[in-house]
């Protein structure tokens, strides 16, 4: 396996559309990281430049400590899954399977041994006779990553595979890749604009937005410390919940405080932050709540229920103040009413503020 790279890497298309501006991380051996972001953030123009189906404009991209910017894509070493499967319609599974190692002239006994191997690890052995129409999505998609297995590749790249799955599959191919992982302990670079993928799947989450890297990091620290107000407001279904505000001194008491809150901020999270300063308040839904979940002396303001969502395990409660709406998440125990008017508590030990003009976060400990 390999340990990939990259190096202040800039894309441009034409004359200024800047597509992925300076990214650099490092894939290491063995890794899983997912490049996740939303739409037109770079994150398939990034993983194109690694596996050489686009031009890097400046930086560098190493594979194995080589330099492969201008190395073709067959001789990287790499193997790539796409989203739509690739398969040759008029070929059984065993031959899609097989096409690459044929095409490299690979010994027949070789690329048997490998096609079975790869099928077995991949619970398709009783579907190489068959041909890609006679197949269920899921299928597919197995054959595909089965396709890449057998090449015994130095690096994985995944092009959002599972997208054109429906959302049971999606589940079950979730996990079924990750055991993959762990089993062949591949270097692996998965993109996707699903979350939840990213957050099952990635070691490490490489975050991008407008083609610039907002974080890199295991999914419980993009989640918990995000560094700033893009990165809080993408990672968490739902998202986090922000109020717009300035911090004052009031007994003693360093506060944010809007029209209608007053916000005492701990003391371990004051070392970034000065009164008279315009700040967003962060909160994740599930550190609101009304009267029934409340933990400790912890401040509060009132709201008026808007409607809920029901959801089984757990209820969403979106609420309204003035002209902000935010959203509660509660256990299914003590639901209120819509048209309801609540004393909603905030956690304090977790909340965040980001400087209301660059988005930074003022309280983050990395």
């Amino acid at each position: 396996m390999a340990e990939v790279e990259l190096r202040e890497v800039t894309k441009i298309f034409g004359k200024n559309v800047v597509a992925v501006d300076h990214v650099s991380f490092t894939v290491h051996d063995g890794e899983f990281v997912v490049i996740l972001g939303p739409s037109g953030c770079g994150k398939t123009t990034t993983l194109r430049l690694i596996a050489g189906l686009e031009s890097v404009t400046s930086g560098e991209i190493l594979i194995n400590g080589r330099v492969v910017n201008d190395v073709p894509p067959k001789d990287r070493d790499i193997a790539m899954v796409f989203q739509n499967y690739a398969l040759y319609p008029h070929m059984t599974v065993f031959d899609n399977m097989a096409f690459g190692l044929k095409m490299r002239k690979v010994p027949k006994d070789e690329i048997r041994r490998r096609v079975l191997e790869a099928a077995e690890i991949l619970g398709i052995q009783d579907l190489l006779d068959r041909k890609p129409r006679e197949l269920s999505g899921g299928q597919r998609q197995r054959v595909a990553v089965g396709r890449a297995i057998v090449r015994h590749p130095q690096v994985f790249l995944f092009d959002e595979p599972l997208s054109n799955l429906d959302a049971k599959m999606r589940v079950r191919m979730r996990a079924e890749l990750a055991n993959l992982h762990k089993r062949i302990g591949a270097t692996s670079i998965y993109v996707t604009h699903d979350q939840v993928e990213a957050m099952t799947l990635g070691d490490r989450i490489v975050l991008l937005n407008e083609g610039k890297v907002q974080q890199i990091a295991d999914p419980l620290t993009l989640y918990h410390q995000p560094l700033n107000r893009f990165v809080a407001g993408f990672i968490g279904s739902p998202p986090m919940n922000f109020f717009e505000g300035v911090l004052e001194e009031k007994d003693g008491t360093l506060r944010f405080v809007n029209a209608f809150m007053e916000v005492p901020i701990p003391k371990e999270k004051q070392k970034n932050l000065q009164t008279g300063m315009k700040v967003t308040l962060g909160v994740r839904p599930e550190d609101l709540y009304h009267a029934p979940y409340r933990k400790d002396e912890e401040p509060s303001f009132q709201a008026t229920v808007e409607f809920r969502e029901t959801l089984g395990n757990e209820v969403l409660v979106y609420y309204r103040r003035d002209d902000v709406q935010f959203i509660s998440r509660i256990p299914p125990h003590h639901i209120p009413n819509e048209g309801e008017t609540l004393e909603v508590f905030i956690h304090l030990p977790n909340i965040h503020l980001f400087d209301a003009e660059s988005g930074v976060n003022l309280t983050v400990n990395l």
